[in-house]
């Protein structure tokens, strides 16, 4: 029987919770990731997280909240692909091994790649030719808001991340890069530890009308366009 909410349990332990919000790459000569960056960061406020550090391409917030009468201390970073000071490649690999909450915001390549800016062009090809993470949590839940995120990386993203103790959030189809709205409400009701089921609606209800393209296929339109969608992880 497959479970219905997160592994709260394993996701709060030691009373903390950190999750890395990854914002890039802007793609065809656009220019959104930046305004994507300050959009998430208005929402994390929002939901009174405090920022706590700041330096170029990079913030961190934190908040006090309760689960199951405990105190849970939240940690969450934003990072700008293109403006951060660092070895991003190294960041993510640290952020994959050791982030309770992974949100990744980016075009998804035509399922070839995801990036975090315009010459990092790594995400699962690269982890397919050894990019290993000896020392991983040993519970994880994902966020890729990336187009198309569930045909093209389901599959590819449990290929490296394993099936067991890693849950997502995807995308079925066409998103906006624009609209980053769903993840405060992803973040939000975590802390409430929320079911699967209630964050997944709450999600939808966020993004509010799915997004179409001129060039869609007739016989795409008429498939599921809602937006969210979830992968639970095996037992």
């Amino acid at each position: 029987m497959k479970r219905t909410k997160p592994r709260y349990d394993m996701l709060f332990s030691d009373g903390v919770f950190n999750g890395t919000m990854l914002i890039g790459p802007d793609s065809f000569g656009a220019n959104y990731d930046q305004s994507v960056f300050l959009k998430a960061r208005l929402l994390l406020r929002e939901i009174g997280l405090v920022m706590t550090q700041s330096r170029c391409g990079y913030e961190e917030y934190q908040k006090l909240f309760s689960y199951d009468n405990k105190k849970i201390k939240a940690r969450i970073r934003l990072v700008l692909g293109k403006f951060y000071e660092g070895d991003l490649q190294e960041f993510l690999r640290k952020t994959l091994e050791h982030e309770d909450l992974v949100y990744l915001k980016t075009h998804a390549g035509y399922g070839k790649h995801l990036s975090l800016s315009d010459n990092v062009i790594y995400f699962t090809d690269a982890m397919k030719k050894g990019f290993y993470l000896q020392d991983r949590i040993p519970y994880q839940l994902y966020y890729l808001d990336c187009c198309k995120s569930e045909m093209y990386y389901r599959d590819v993203f449990r290929d490296f991340v394993g099936s067991k103790n890693v849950d997502l959030f995807l995308n079925k189809w066409f998103c906006d890069y624009k609209i980053v709205g769903p993840v405060k409400i992803l973040i939000r009701e975590l802390m409430e530890g929320s079911d699967f089921e209630a964050i997944a609606a709450k999600m939808n209800d966020e993004y509010g009308i799915v997004h179409f393209d001129l060039e869609d296929d007739p016989e795409d339109m008429k498939l599921d366009r809602k937006m969210i969608t979830y992968s639970v992880g095996l037992e």
